[in-house]
């Protein structure tokens, strides 16, 4: 028992064929370009490490080296790199 007789499965293709080509041949809008707006570390004294990863691999580097435990931890600073500070961390 067929659902569809040939014309109108052929109907449903073309109807299928005609709004996909309108789809296509619209103009897609453009997106905006990103504005790059250096931002300005607030602690440029401080090494900039690219991700988590980068961080937390200089954290454990550091630990290992030395013969005391310092207290470090990472934070992602608004510039957008990570940076190391010691101590406890402070109430935001």
């Amino acid at each position: 028992m067929a659902l569809f007789d040939d014309d109108e499965l052929e109907e449903f293709y073309r109807r299928v064929e005609l709004s996909t080509a309108a789809a296509s041949s619209r103009p897609r809008r453009r997106r905006r370009p990103v504005t790059t707006a250096a931002i300005v570390c607030p602690t440029p004294e401080k090494i900039a490490y690219p991700d988590y990863a980068a961080v937390t691999g200089a954290i454990l580097a550091i630990t290992r080296a030395s013969r005391t435990r310092p207290s470090l931890r990472c934070y992602e600073c608004r510039c957008g790199y990570w940076h190391l500070t010691s101590g406890v961390p402070r109430p935001e």
